[in-house]
């Protein structure tokens, strides 16, 4: 059975997720809920106008709601949305809001809990934005309405609980990936042609300060005279593209570096990595992490959020400070003079990520704490709207 089945009513219960303007990992994510839960559950999703999500995941257009969401702090439009929520909510009256980052949990928590539903927060990445300052305060001002909280690291818990937020309304699930695709492309890695000595360097992220790329590209420059081989790979795109194309062609990176841009084929470009490099200044769990380990690749990564979480030191690859393209091109360097050592590292990361970080893991435990705080709210109170007592 599924957990999340052991207290709802198969049919009749309702998911309401909630989301600000999303990409990367969070996007990712919540497209893996949608996907799956909407097969036993009816889900509604309210988010900006300009997000496509929907639409990819198939959603009817009577389950959508366009809300003015923003990334920004937006007194405004977070006053517009809560109104339009709370409506929703009275009318819909879904067991559960899954709302998706802090920003949209400020509309989010009070239009709940005047509707009297039950409230699940996902924090995807460190709550750098003014929102966290109120989220403690909200939580209190609402009373006996508890919302809880997924941190997809421990490192993300600890940064809750140092807001404010109780440890019980905490729960760790890491975020997980289909390793198949990628375990796939990674079975042709040895067979491929190359050149050689050729050895790949290479990253794929949004182009975003906080992912560090500039780092990537210093240590590139510093790595490129010292392997006339190495050849680097930058995959993704984003709003800092300009910049990092600027000092790329200022760092005489052009024919050693390739900047892929979006590509929906990452298992295979991946899988030719020999080296992938995680430069980030903040992580709270990276989902391009694990797809890197899951192709094969040797990994080089700052300790930042949840990354030890995944790599111990010298046992699944290395780890070094952030904002340090030394660091990072020592690192690299270590193992490109020492192909062993990248095999063995790389071998202990994919064991571990095809076990311990699947996507079927990952949503095992959310169906799970999906229907105990369901469980827990109609045994509180059996006549919250949307709960199997009032039914």
């Amino acid at each position: 059975m599924d957990p999340g089945k052991a207290y709802w009513h198969s049919g009749e219960d309702k998911i309401f997720y909630l989301v600000r303007p999303a990409s990367g990992g969070m996007r990712s994510h919540l497209q893996q809920l949608l996907r799956r839960f909407s097969r036993d559950y009816t889900i509604y999703l309210g988010m900006p106008p300009q997000n496509e999500l929907a639409a990819a995941e198939g959603l009817l257009a009577d389950s959508i709601f366009h809300l003015p969401l923003s990334g920004e702090f937006n007194p405004a439009g977070d006053l517009i949305a809560f109104r339009r929520l709370y409506g929703l909510l009275r009318m819909l009256r879904p067991a559960l809001l899954h709302i998706h980052g802090f920003k949209a949990a400020l509309p989010g928590l009070p239009a709940a809990r005047l509707a009297r539903v039950t409230v699940l927060i996902t924090v995807h990445n460190y709550p750098a934005h003014r929102a966290s300052l109120y989220m403690p305060a909200a939580g209190k001002l609402l009373g006996a309405q508890k919302a809880h909280y997924i941190a997809v690291s421990g490192a993300l818990a600890g940064e809750l609980a140092a807001l404010g937020i109780p440890r019980d309304q905490i729960t760790v699930i890491y975020n997980g990936i289909d390793p198949a695709p990628f375990e796939a492309a990674a079975a042709g890695r040895f067979s491929r042609r190359r050149h050689a000595g050729e050895i790949v360097v290479g990253t794929a992220a949004r182009f975003a300060v906080q992912k560090g790329l500039s780092y990537f590209l210093e240590a590139a420059a510093a790595l490129a005279p010292l392997f006339p081989q190495m050849r680097f790979l930058l995959i993704g795109d984003g709003p800092e593209r300009p910049a990092l194309e600027k000092l790329a062609s200022r760092l005489s990176l052009p024919g050693r570096l390739t900047l892929c841009g979006h590509r929906n084929d990452l298992p295979r470009l991946l899988a030719g990595i020999d080296i992938f490099v995680l430069p980030s200044l903040t992580e709270g769990f990276s989902l391009t992490l694990l797809e890197a380990a899951a192709a094969g690749c040797a990994v080089v990564a700052t300790r930042v959020g949840g990354v030890p979480e995944v790599i111990t030191d010298g046992i699944h690859g290395l780890l070094v400070p952030p904002a340090d393209a030394v660091a990072l091109a020592r690192a690299v360097a270590a193992l490109a003079r020492n192909p062993e050592l990248a095999r063995r590292l790389a071998r202990a990361c994919r064991e571990r990520v095809i076990t311990e970080f699947t996507l079927e893991r990952m949503l095992s435990r959310t169906a799970a704490l999906y229907g105990r705080l369901a469980g827990e709210c109609g045994q509180k109170n059996s006549t919250v709207p949307g709960l199997a007592g009032d039914r």
